[in-house]
């Protein structure tokens, strides 16, 4: 048969000891047990030499300075080079800090040394020992677990947590399947854009609602499988109580509801993959330069952090690290830059792309994506790479709500209104720049 992609796989787990914080909500919820395991899946893919790490981590963040020290110590010990490391997270809140952001509280290290970091190097050697040549099919199908979270509150005419039913949010799972040359399941890719918060603030260790979608995948198809998250900013869970976060006593209830009708979908789509054929891996390490505008003025940093100085959780917190950061900065002598240059990812098996994101992006920076690249199934990630809070669409900014909050206050200086066209057009240009190996 022709050349194919060959592709290593494996699995470890990753969950945390009990009673370490769990990341999303407030930096004072603590976990008290273990609904089910968090994981971390690696798929090695290989290519006439060429050799690119992905990897899926059911944790909320992974903090860029950590991401970089992890792709350093895997080019070091694997001779993969690091940009070469792709490192997703999904974005459950039920799972250990590896963000360490200011008014979320600080990164676990203890968590990292011990048995995030081993258990990664761990995947990494397993997957690159036992790679063998893969087939690919892949497949989309339409979901409604999805809803997007921006609901607008008539009397602020401002966006608030909750279900914005006229909202826009990508229905699209797409899911990619390989099998070997003898026909047998290897792995699984889910792709599909939300929020994992169907939990709440609740106090049990939980992948979310993919975890329970991952399971049904695996005992059908018999192979490994992991969930890669899309544009997912502005998009929360379509919880039956109307809102994207679960409440009341028995939280985990909605992780279960989500979670079988997730299960469902993408077993639907799954089971319409029906042409496997040989692919070819192409890749390629990009940027894209995110525009700023000025920083606020001395004066409005003095007068803001006043306001916000004895604040230390979520919002407030952020908002006195940034003023202290930017009266800080005014002392250093900072220069404005025209741009905040950001590393990109693009993967491309066979007829799919992956383009990463060290941001949480709103749904419809992911759709225009795919809308005009040439590739037919093009999927962006949020969440990869790093984590440097929410990229919102310029439409939104007007609304105001806790998204554009954190993305005006997100960086050094703010990030320009139209940042999200910037990042959609240079997406375009760097997909252009994959060739499809064979043609």
């Amino acid at each position: 048969m022709e050349q194919t992609v060959r592709l290593g796989v494996a699995r470890k787990v990753i969950t945390p000891k009990v009673g370490g914080q769990l990341y999303g909500y407030t930096p004072d919820i603590f976990s008290e047990s273990v609904y089910d395991d968090l994981t971390l899946s690696a798929f090695c893919f290989e290519d006439e030499g060429e050799r690119v790490l992905f990897m899926s981590a059911t944790v909320c963040l992974i903090k860029t300075e950590l991401y970089e020290e992890i792709a350093s110590v895997v080019e070091e010990r694997f001779g993969i080079p690091k940009d070469h490391v792709i490192l997703h997270a999904t974005h459950t809140h039920s799972g250990p800090n590896l963000a360490g952001e200011a008014g979320w509280g600080d990164l676990d290290r203890e968590y990292y040394e011990a048995i995030f970091l081993p258990a990664l190097l761990s995947a990494v050697e397993e997957a690159m020992g036992h790679t063998v040549p893969v087939k690919m099919g892949v497949a989309s199908g339409h979901s409604e677990i999805a809803i997007n979270r921006r609901e607008l509150h008539n009397d602020t005419n401002q966006a608030h947590l909750g279900q914005n039913p006229w909202g826009p949010f990508d229905p699209q799972m797409t899911v990619l399947s390989f099998k070997d040359l003898q026909g047998n399941t290897v792995a699984n890719l889910v792709h599909y854009g939300m929020h994992g918060t169907c939990a709440g603030q609740n106090h049990e260790i939980t992948r979310d609602w993919s975890g329970l979608m991952i399971d049904a995948m695996e005992r059908e198809s018999e192979g490994i499988t992991a969930f890669f998250n899309g544009p997912e900013g502005d998009v929360g869970p379509r919880l039956s109580n109307g809102k994207t976060t679960a409440e009341g006593d028995n939280k985990i209830q909605y992780v279960e509801e989500m979670g079988a009708i997730a299960a469902a979908d993408a077993l639907r789509i799954f089971q319409s993959v029906s042409d496997y054929q040989p692919v070819r891996l192409s890749f390629a390490s990009c940027t894209v330069d995110v525009p700023l505008t000025s920083r606020i003025d001395r004066e409005t940093a003095e007068r803001e952090y006043e306001k916000y100085k004895d604040s230390t959780v979520n919002l407030g917190g952020a908002r006195a690290v940034y003023y202290r950061t930017q009266l800080r900065l005014y002392e250093e002598g900072y220069a404005d830059q025209a741009a905040r240059r950001v590393p990109q990812s693009i993967l491309r098996i066979g007829d799919v792309a992956f383009a990463s994101f060290p941001y949480e992006l709103f749904s419809v920076i992911g759709m225009r994506i795919a809308r005009e690249s040439e590739i037919p199934y093009t999927l962006s990630l949020s969440n990869t790479n790093g984590s440097e809070g929410y990229m919102v669409t310029e439409d939104q900014i007007c609304r105001s709500g806790y998204e554009v909050k954190m993305f005006k206050t997100g960086y050094i200086q703010p990030y320009a209104d139209n940042a999200d066209w910037h990042l959609v057009t240079q997406t375009v240009e760097n997909l252009k720049k994959i060739s499809k190996k064979g043609e």
